[in-house]
Parts: C-alpha cells; sequence; structure tokens
C-alpha cells in the first residue's frame, strides 16, 4: 500500500466518529474534487487525501477548535475568535502532517486554505476551495454555484474570483465580518486577473475625490 493509501484508509476511518452529514458532505467534495482533478491533470490520490482531509475538525465546538489552534500554535485573529470555525481548514493540516504522516506541502495548503483562499495557491488547493464550495448541496441552495461550478471546469482563476464576489455579496448581506486573509487574496486574485487579461491596474482610491466613501 502506497504512503497516500495509507494515510487516506486513517483520515477516513476518522469519521466513523463524526456527524454522518459531514462525512456525506465531505464524499460530495470528493467527487466534485476528482471531476476537476481529471479536467486539470491533477494526481487523483493526492486530491482525494486533500478532499477528505479538508474538513476533519469542522464538527468539533468553537471551544475546542481555540483550544486546538493554540496547540497547533496557529495566530488567531480576532473575526477567528468570532467565528472559531474558520480555524478547521488550518487545525486539520497540522494534523495530517504530525499526526497522519502528510509531507505533501501542497495538500496540506489545499486542506489549510479551503475556506477563505490565499494569495498564493497551487492548483491543488484552488480545485478543493472550489469543490468546497461547489457541491451538489450547496448548489442547489444557491443557483449562483451551478454558474461558478461551470466556469471552474475551463477557468479556475477566474472561478475564484468569481467565488469572491459571491462570499462578498453574502458577507454585506448577512452582516458578517470579512476575514483580513480573504481579503488579502481576494485584492492578489484581482490583480492578477487584470494583469492577465491585459488590463490597466486598478488606481488606489483618492479621498480628494468627491464619490470617494471610506469602507465602514
Amino acid at each position: 500500500m502506497s504512503d497516500i493509501a495509507a494515510q487516506l484508509a486513517a483520515v477516513q476511518a476518522e469519521y466513523d466518529r463524526l456527524p454522518s452529514g459531514l462525512r456525506q458532505h465531505v464524499e460530495r467534495v470528493a467527487a466534485e474534487a476528482r471531476d476537476l482533478a481529471a479536467r486539470w491533470d491533477l494526481d487523483p490520490a493526492r486530491v482525494e487525501l486533500a478532499a477528505w482531509g479538508h474538513d476533519l475538525f469542522r464538527a468539533h465546538p468553537p471551544a475546542e477548535q481555540l483550544r486546538l489552534a493554540a496547540e497547533c500554535g496557529l495566530p488567531v485573529s480576532d473575526v477567528d475568535r468570532l467565528e472559531p470555525v474558520l480555524l478547521h481548514g488550518p487545525i486539520a493540516a497540522v494534523v495530517l502532517r504530525e499526526r497522519f504522516g502528510v509531507t505533501d506541502g501542497e495538500a496540506l495548503a489545499a486542506v489549510r486554505d479551503h475556506t477563505l483562499g490565499a494569495a498564493e495557491m497551487p492548483l491543488i488547493a484552488k480545485v478543493i476551495l472550489l469543490a468546497d464550495k461547489v457541491e451538489p448541496r450547496k448548489r442547489k441552495r444557491d443557483p449562483i454555484l451551478r454558474a461558478i461550478r461551470r466556469l471552474a471546469r475551463r477557468d479556475l482563476d477566474t472561478a475564484l474570483l468569481c467565488w469572491a464576489d459571491w462570499k462578498w455579496v453574502e458577507e454585506r448581506a448577512r452582516g458578517w465580518p470579512s476575514h483580513p486573509a480573504h481579503w488579502d487574496a481576494r485584492r492578489r486574485w484581482v490583480a492578477e486577473h487584470h494583469l492577465d487579461r491585459a488590463m490597466p491596474p486598478i488606481l488606489p482610491l483618492d479621498p480628494a475625490d468627491p464619490d470617494f466613501a471610506p469602507a465602514e
């Protein structure tokens, strides 16, 4: 048995003690990730491992997530303290490395960054994030995710940016805070999108402009 196969079996076994609904979600994400992996010529075993690892700590209570983050030596922002569930990916990445022996840095990055994204993301991380967002139950709940799923099959970077725009609208509509790490990532994605399309750079807002309105 290969190292990845053994690691995958061990991670899958962990879901026996977690809520069945979480396991079903992970199975749906893994199926989406396998589809994208085939379209983007990624190693299916690495993608499968990252897909199963991504939500290993998703069901833990908030206090437990904060405790585990401290144990793992992870930085915890004010937004993380308000929403400790945001820490489940970084926690899982540390545990996969230290307990399960996963040394694939790109797969670990995919697990770590699947909730918020990151300014620099390997291909496998883009696949896992998008697979997590567009799995069947989520796109049934919000039809815009169907369009993002279709787009991901031909342009992962633009699909990420569209997801970030959708996320921004959701956060404003629901009064949720925006995580600084996500906004750092989004700014990079926007800048790269403009460069890729040979568009002029986005100029900073000018406080002297009468249309300038500082963000609240």
